[in-house]
């Protein structure tokens, strides 16, 4: 019998003089010639496992297994002299650097001993890519490539370094759909050549359409390991939560916003940028109302983020206008907007959301400073009512990323006066945080709240928006009116530029 690529036996990880176990004795096997998925939902230990095996973490206990050999570690260049790589949530590539420059940063080929023979080496990429096949060529500069691309540049990478064991931390999470299925195409194409593919996904879908094997984790433990045969959507989504999971009905009422007077107006809003060829947001115009959720997606570098950082106050606009209840605001800073009503859910959780370094309290009560004495008292019920997985006292940086997101949520939702800004606001949350946020966002809704979703989740914008709006190229490329004839093949395809 073959033995396992890599076996992790009896692997604990604590943190904090064993008072937070992030890993709790698992014991798993991973083969080649199979997809496995980790399953669980946030702070369940998946990341921490993985970062393990990939070096950037070391057990507090238990041992590793490469092919049957005990090894240790200790480091990511130690992972990838064993043939372990790993694809991470924000992909690490240089944006003005070709494919062939990126896949062998580090491992380029000599000549003379001393000298880079680019060309062997463009040369090298490119049959790698074609025996993969995989429709790039390799001296395409990164900053020309989709979010897609770019990630199968990340594996490209992996398979360069001999990579026979491939993790995908949550690799779906900034795709379109025809991304995601261009992505699982490749999956199995690198399990046809006998590859390890392990998977940490939260999508029960996604678990359902590319895995061989699942294994469940909960609150640091292994729960059980399944065949995929074994499973439909709702054993398995009740698996993973340790409960029935409930989904929300979103029962959307046809109302003519265009009567009520707009809380926030964007009005032929550009940004222009020297030595660019394209204005980086170009005559962006929309209206929101109260009791309306504007949906934007876009796939990344194609001004989603660009419009976020308007929203916030973070970048000036270049011409244009914008209002609030017919007040102009153009260019104010993000205090000032944030002292006209202003409530922000960013994108970057850890760079804008967060104080990495703060405690989770102090995180939660940041609006309301004069609380500061009884921070604790005004924290709890905000911990319990969203289910954050982490204490009052406990440093920021050391809860998982989806108990980050929604202790973010939790304080800007509860401190919404008219309008709020949410950019991926589910983005790495279970299924039930992400019905539980979903449902806040409904409630919202219904008090009268102006809400603008910006999101790579066409899903999400899908079940909650009453107006979509495609942006590509930094352009409203198409509008949409929430219908249940809409779906997101169709949405992917403005997406992508495919429709104009």
């Amino acid at each position: 019998m073959e033995l396992p690529a890599i076996e992790v036996v009896h692997v604990s990880k604590f943190y904090k003089d064993e008072s937070i176990i992030a890993n709790d004795d698992l014991t798993l096997k991973f083969n080649k010639g199979e997809i496995t998925c980790i399953a669980g939902e946030n702070g369940a230990g998946k990341s921490t496992l993985m970062k393990i095996i990939f070096g950037m973490e070391t057990p507090s206990k238990g041992e590793i297994f490469v092919n049957g050999k005990k090894v240790e570690i200790t480091h990511p260049l130690i992972a990838q002299a064993l043939g372990i790589g790993m694809v991470h949530q924000k992909f690490k590539l240089f944006n003005n650097l070709s494919i062939s420059e990126n896949v062998s940063l580090g491992v380029e080929l000599k000549k003379h001993f001393f000298f880079l023979d680019n060309l062997k080496t463009l040369r090298k990429v490119q049959e790698l890519i074609n025996s993969h096949n995989i429709q790039l060529q390799a001296d395409t500069k990164i900053k020309d490539l989709s979010t897609g691309e770019k990630q199968l540049v990340e594996i490209l990478k992996m398979l360069y370094r001999n990579a026979d064991i491939l993790i995908f931390d949550e690799p779906t999470a900034v795709l379109t759909e025809q991304e995601a299925q261009q992505l699982f195409a490749t999956m199995r194409e690198l399990k046809a050549q006998n590859k390890c593919v392990i998977v940490i996904t939260h999508k029960v879908q996604e678990i359902l359409d590319i895995a061989d094997i699942v294994s469940i984790m909960r609150k640091g433990k292994l729960i059980g390991t399944y065949k995929r045969s074994e499973l439909n959507g709702k054993t398995l989504s009740d698996l993973i939560m340790g409960e029935e999971v409930k989904s929300i009905n979103v029962e959307k009422k046809h109302i003519n916003y265009s009567q009520l007077k707009p809380v926030i107006s964007f009005k032929d809003v550009c940004i222009y940028r020297e030595n660019q060829e394209k204005p980086l947001l170009y005559n962006i115009n929309f209206n929101t109302h109260p009791g309306e959720i504007i949906g934007f997606c876009g796939v990344s570098g194609n001004g989603m983020g660009i419009l976020e950082a308007v929203l916030g106050g973070m970048m000036p606009i270049s011409s244009g206008h914008i209002y609030l209840k017919g007040e102009e605001i153009t260019n104010l800073s993000p205090d000032k907007l944030r002292s006209n009503g202003l409530a922000f859910v960013p994108a970057d959780r850890y760079q804008y959301g967060s104080a990495a370094n703060a405690t989770l309290a102090e995180n939660l009560i940041i609006n309301h400073r004069d609380r500061l004495k009884k921070m604790n008292e005004f924290a709890k019920p905000l911990i319990d009512k969203y289910n954050i997985n982490g204490m009052p006292s406990q440093k920021m940086k050391t809860l998982s990323g989806g108990n980050i997101q929604k202790a973010i949520v939790a304080r800007e939702i509860e401190n919404m006066k008219d309008y709020i800004i949410l950019s991926n606001p589910t983005w790495g949350m279970d299924l039930a945080a992400t019905a539980y946020i979903h449902s806040q966002i409904l409630e919202l809704k219904e008090k009268g709240a102006s809400i603008i979703l910006l999101s790579s989740n066409v899903d999400e914008v899908l079940l909650l928006s009453d107006t979509i709006d495609v942006v590509t190229g930094g352009e409203i490329k198409k509008s949409f009116k929430s219908s249940k004839k809409l779906n997101k093949l169709l949405i992917g395809e403005y997406m992508l530029g495919r429709k104009s």
